[in-house]
């Protein structure tokens, strides 16, 4: 645990939706290198950004509260709910401190990892992949992902920019959605945005799909679900 842990211990459900601010990622990014248990939290709450995505609206509402059944329900406090939580919060600890024991005994028996790479991909130093997505609906938008596979999944970092010049734009620009496909066809949407002429965007999102099992990563929109950019990946 790092000096300023108690600053970010709050970030994580954030970063992993993507609601980060570009500045606010990086300097999460920069801290998650430092703090085994913030990585921790990020690597159990990542595959909740495709679970969140599959969830209805009539759902959500009633998960919120607005659903008069449950408004209806007993407020009554359980008498077992503390040891619950308090047997809750130790499983999630163990859970954790196990991740990061192995994780860490894997590294020391990693020699070397031989990949192989799509002509149109790029290696980072970080150790992921950029990739280029391809313009499918004539939109003024150029954006690459760069895909890294972690414990969890994989994490995919999005930059987009806006190249277009339109000067009867919405206020806050048109709305985004990345949306990833996997090997099964299932399709999850894992982030949103706002894109208008002269914007970069730069997003983090995870989805527990391994990188492996991605058959394409496609930038839609909102309204209408419409296929603006698509990246498709070869099968393994």
């Amino acid at each position: 645990m790092t000096a300023d842990h108690e600053r970010f211990a709050e970030w994580d459900g954030a970063y992993v939706l993507g609601a980060l601010s570009a500045a606010d990622r990086g300097e999460y990014e920069r801290h998650l290198d430092e703090c085994a248990l913030c990585r921790a939290a990020v690597a159990e709450l990542a595959p909740t950004a495709g679970l969140l995505s599959r969830l209805s609206p009539e759902r959500a509402r009633a998960i919120d509260g607005d659903d008069p059944q449950l408004r209806a329900a007993p407020t009554a406090p359980d008498p077992d709910l503390r040891g619950r939580v308090v047997r809750t919060a130790r499983n999630r600890r163990r859970r954790a401190v196990a991740l990061w024991a192995g994780a860490a005994a894997a590294a020391l028996l990693v020699i070397a990892v031989p990949s192989v790479l799509a002509l149109t991909s790029t290696p980072t130093d970080g150790g992921g992949t950029v990739y280029a997505l391809d313009d499918v609906a004539g939109a003024p938008l150029e954006a690459s992902v760069k895909l890294t596979p972690v414990e969890w999944g994989t994490r995919i970092d999005l930059v987009c920019q806006y190249t277009g010049q339109v000067l009867d734009a919405p206020p806050g620009g048109w709305p985004y959605a990345l949306a990833v496909t996997d090997d099964s066809g299932a399709t999850t949407l894992l982030s949103t945005w706002r894109a208008g002429p002269g914007s970069t965007t730069e997003l983090s999102a995870g989805t527990d799909v391994a990188a492996s099992r991605i058959d394409s990563i496609e930038i839609r929109t909102v309204d209408g679900d419409r296929v603006v950019m698509r990246r498709v990946f070869d099968s393994p």
